[in-house]
């Protein structure tokens, strides 16, 4: 329980830096740059962890699918940062967790490796999904917020954290069934955020020297504060499915909706963000949602 609790907090307080970094005028995409070289540093130093980007590790099938995902990372990070500042930490944390239907559906229909059988509950779940989605994500019209967002925008961003998230644990889903070997996971990872770290830095060198924009220091102190925080989500996630024999689909849901809690709390009472009614049935659809979707395997472990 102690390394579920520690993967909620991990996760849920990325959501809150990058509303930090709006409060603080950060720029976010230098912060995001070196939050992914914070996480290879952090992953350096743990015991072997030199060993994990040997030359070889760049010969081996799940390479590209690494390569592929690093920049999809970098790319859905930002999105998160730019949802957080337009929308909502809330609207955010809902989008990016509620996109667990993709590699769902996913695996159920490309990779047809599901474990059970599909009802209609399961399938209800996943549309009470899309309707969570769209309902927190509207914003009141009176807010106090000096930044007004357009109502597409609104609906937009969270929509494309949606897929993009979805999207990226349904590559690591195939990644990781007919590529990934055993003990190959932490390579998998580290060359992941080297991907995404290489990326981040080659864009931002080059808008650098084009001139579009400069570096600014204080980028380097909230980088590190996001890459610590960042590679411990997935190093406390990991945790928890150890310790709840691999169960990821029963883990997997009760992460989710710790998270979106967290995170719907937090920035009422951190953030001030001013959630309707309408919100707070969307905060309701989507844990709603996880426990339609999942709850053959929650009642399982509960009862």
């Amino acid at each position: 329980m102690l390394y579920l609790l520690l993967s909620v907090a991990s996760t849920t307080l990325l959501f809150f830096i990058f509303k930090l970094f709006q409060k603080y005028n950060i720029p976010t995409f230098q912060a995001i740059v070196v939050n992914y070289v914070t996480c290879i540093l952090v992953g350096l130093a743990f015991p072997g962890g030199t060993a994990v980007l040997h030359p070889q590790v760049f010969t081996q099938s799940w390479a590209i699918f690494a390569f592929a995902l690093g920049i999809i990372f970098i790319g859905t990070f930002y999105l998160m940062a730019l949802t957080t500042h337009k929308v909502g930490v809330t609207a955010t944390s809902v989008a990016t967790k509620i996109s667990l239907i993709i590699p769902v559906l996913f695996s159920l229909l490309v990779l047809k490796s599901s474990l059970k059988e599909y009802t209609w509950v399961n399938y209800a779940g996943m549309a009470a999904a899309i309707a969570a989605i769209i309902l927190s994500s509207i914003r009141l019209s009176n807010s106090n917020s000096s930044i007004r967002t357009p109502a597409a925008a609104a609906m937009a961003l969270p929509f494309i954290i949606f897929l993009t998230s979805g999207i990226a644990d349904s590559l690591i889903n195939y990644t990781n069934q007919y590529h990934l070997q055993a003990g190959e996971a932490s390579q998998f990872t580290m060359l992941t955020f080297t991907t995404s770290a290489t990326v981040g830095l080659l864009v931002l060198a080059y808008f650098i020297l084009a001139g579009k924009t400069r570096f600014i220091p204080r980028s380097i102190i909230a980088g590190v504060l996001l890459g610590v925080p960042n590679y411990f989500s997935i190093f406390f996630l990991i945790k928890a499915l150890s310790a709840f024999n691999n169960d990821g689909a029963f883990l997997y849901p009760i992460n989710n909706i710790g998270i979106i809690l967290a995170g719907a709390a937090g920035a009422v009472i951190f953030f001030r963000e001013k959630l309707s009614t309408v919100n707070l049935v969307g905060i309701g659809m989507a844990v709603l949602a996880l426990i339609l979707i999942s709850y053959q395997e929650i009642t399982a472990n509960l009862f």
